[in-house]
């Protein structure tokens, strides 16, 4: 049930519902707004649109009183309007709920409020003036008159559609912004303030950050990922070395929390854990941390050095490892508990890869394997020092980001012609487009809309594979056009090798009945919002929870595992996320969708990454980009708009987890 408006200003229309009525805005959702937790009823709303009150009791000045208190904290004070706007608009509301309203000069705050809405450099100037505004012009007499400092709670959230994009929720453009002014230490901290793995995901990010980017409706969208690169290769010691000599924050009076697996997302669940002061045992299969961030993603896209420097971060903080551990078999849920856990966390990833399931195939044919299975191998072959060597041509089947790995790996190593092979079009192909585009630059030969019918095999050896080439059809209910075959295009590509690079999935026969936990229809591990499962105390994220995620993916679901564990500790249920639910409403409303920038900007062109030459790269697996230079670097910071917006809502009674509202309470008491 929508809840009734009583009066507000949204998108510079009036609603005023306060003698009868339901004028609401025709493009919001407004049930989205009915509780912000569960018996907490939303009784205000502030953002770049305006304001909406649901509670004609609420006082109107109180709510803005308090918005703009966190519009002068979060003003980064820059540029005079919204250094100076913010002050003003703060002071001028608390003589309102003080009682001083009548002597408050009116034209004056609302002249300083449109300057700072028209004249301010960055988001928070331009955007939050837009409420005071309305307010003035349509309520000023409600905004006066009975006025009141709020009573109730308010949770406000400073974001940005980088942000929202970003799964971790990474404030880019406050690293960004330390980058620009020289400083890539301070944005190394912005940065490790939600995982340690910096160089890492500066180097295989998917970059959703820079599809959101609003740069791009002017030139092209900011490189955040090799800027956050280049923070972690400029940070003034490896990322690892940040935590040396660090004295752990081990609170042995915590309960003991057991992490299986030591991919992105168990490394991350340990590092906000200790960081909490939890002691903290990680095990894993491997003998090296990493999981399939290490074994993988070729030493050509990620240096392993690298990646094992920044897991130092976990022994710095007092990890315990415990290697040679493989879930199921040496070690499962009820022998933790046994042990003495009082929570676990899961993150055992997706380590099966998918065959083709082709006439002819049989999986011991020599030059028959899926790719994880070969990036693997050649991920092992390669630390040892003896890379193998692949005699004549080489079919990789599937056009994701795994099969652009394999086939890349392929051409370092294959004395003939590496082929992808995939049966929609390059548009429809869900590896990243610079990895194509790098793929092509090293030789791959790409066929689209071909589809593999038949493995073909002499003497137990892979010789070639049957493909028919495919056609589009009519789009789906979702939008999707489907494929089907040509009748008698069928032909033959001769190749030593198929790597079928189609999907992975979990290993299923890691649990038995008595854990407890229940897979969904995926056969992924089944949690709720809170990445719990069906287990008390049991969590799990990544690739196990999710099925193949990114690596940024894996690593913000680590980071929700270990509050969501720290909660379930200290509370003994995991409940309520605030800022969880705020990116609902911004997300469910569109709130961020507000048009392309509104004030001019000259073009400036994107920083390249430089690459080691095409046939530098042959036989070998040096690392193939490059980091910005510090120039380049404080250049492409630089074109960063820094497109903040600050929502907030007011709810009668407390919030669960709101940090700033518990501070802001226990400095009042211990005022008085």
């Amino acid at each position: 049930m929508m809840r009734k408006l009583v009066y507000g200003v949204w998108k510079g229309v009036k609603y005023d519902n306060t003698l009868g009525g339901h004028a609401a805005p025709t493009d919001f959702d407004l049930t989205s707004l009915n509780n912000f937790n569960p018996g907490n009823p939303i009784d205000a709303f502030v953002g770049n649109f305006g304001f909406l009150v649901f509670d004609k009791n609420v006082s109107l000045a109180g709510v803005l009183a308090r918005y703009y208190t966190r519009v002068r904290e979060v003003s980064c004070g820059r540029c005079t309007p919204c250094r100076t706007g913010a002050f003003l608009l703060e002071l001028a509301l608390k003589d309102v709920v003080e009682g001083r309203g009548g002597q408050v000069d009116w034209d004056h705050i609302y002249d300083s409020a449109l300057q700072m809405r028209e004249t301010s450099l960055c988001g928070i100037g331009r955007t939050t003036p837009v409420a005071l505004l309305g307010a003035l012009k349509y309520f000023k007499d409600r905004l006066v008159e009975s006025a009141r400092a709020l009573t109730g709670d308010m949770y406000t959230t400073v974001t940005a559609k980088c942000i929202e994009a970003c799964p971790a929720h990474v404030n880019v453009p406050r690293y960004i912004d330390y980058v620009r002014d020289g400083h890539p230490d301070l944005a190394a901290g912005v940065l490790l303030h939600h995982y340690p793995l910096v160089g890492t995901c500066g180097r295989v990010c998917v970059r959703p950050c820079e599809t959101a980017c609003r740069r791009g409706d002017i030139d092209k969208p900011i490189a955040i990922k090799d800027i956050k690169r280049y923070v972690a290769d400029h940070a003034g010691a490896s990322i690892g070395t940040l935590f040396k000599g660090m004295d752990p924050m081990t609170d042995f009076t915590k309960a003991r929390v057991a992490v299986v697996g030591a991919g992105p997302a168990g490394l991350n669940c340990a590092y906000h854990l200790l960081m909490k002061g939890y002691p903290v045992d990680i095990y894993d299969k491997d003998d090296k941390p990493g999981g399939m961030a290490l074994r993988g993603i070729p030493p050509y896209r990620l240096p392993k050095g690298l990646l094992h420097g920044e897991t130092e971060a976990i022994t710095e903080l007092g990890g315990e490892w415990h290697f040679g551990q493989r879930f199921g078999r040496d070690i499962n849920i009820s022998s933790l508990f046994e042990d003495g856990y009082g929570a676990i966390f899961l993150g055992i990833g997706c380590a099966e890869g998918a065959y083709l399931g082709l006439p002819g195939e049989d999986r011991s044919l020599a030059g028959y394997q899926n790719g994880i299975d070969f990036l693997l191998q050649i991920e092992r072959a390669v630390a040892e020092g003896w890379p193998p060597q692949i005699h004549g041509d080489v079919v990789v089947v599937g056009c994701g980001n795994v099969a652009m790995d394999c086939c890349r790996t392929a051409k370092r190593i294959a004395t003939g012609q590496v082929h992808i092979v995939y049966r929609r079009t390059e548009n429809e192909a869900s590896a990243d487009p610079e990895e194509i585009e790098a793929a092509m630059a090293e030789g791959v030969q790409f066929h689209y809309l071909t589809n593999p019918t038949q493995i073909l095999s002499e003497n137990g050896h892979v010789v070639g594979v049957e493909v028919t080439e495919m056609e589009l059809t009519q789009k789906d209910a979702r939008g999707r056009r489907g494929v089907r075959p040509v009748e008698g295009s069928n032909y033959r590509l001769p190749c030593t090798m198929i790597i079928a690079a189609i999907g992975q999935k979990m290993e299923r026969n890691v649990f038995n009945d008595a854990d407890g936990v229940l897979l969904d229809r995926w056969g992924n591990i089944a949690v709720n919002s809170a990445l719990a499962t069906s287990r008390p105390g049991v969590f799990a994220g990544g690739d196990c929870a999710t099925g193949p995620t990114t690596l940024i993916g894996g690593l913000a679901q680590g980071e929700r595992a270990a509050n969501s564990i720290d909660e379930y500790l200290s509370r003994g249920s995991v409940g309520f996320t605030p800022r969880t639910r705020m990116g609902e409403i911004i997300h469910d409303c569109h709130l961020l969708e507000d048009g392309t920038p509104d004030r001019l900007e000259v073009k400036k062109p994107r920083a390249k990454l430089q690459q080691i030459p095409v046939e530098e790269r042959e036989c070998n697996f040096r690392e193939v980009d490059l980091t910005l230079s510090p120039e380049q670097a404080r250049r492409e910071a630089d074109r960063c708009m820094r497109c903040y917006r600050l929502y907030a809502v007011a709810t009668p009674r407390p919030i669960p987890g709101n940090i700033e509202a518990e501070r802001a309470r226990d400095a009042a008491l211990l005022e008085r």
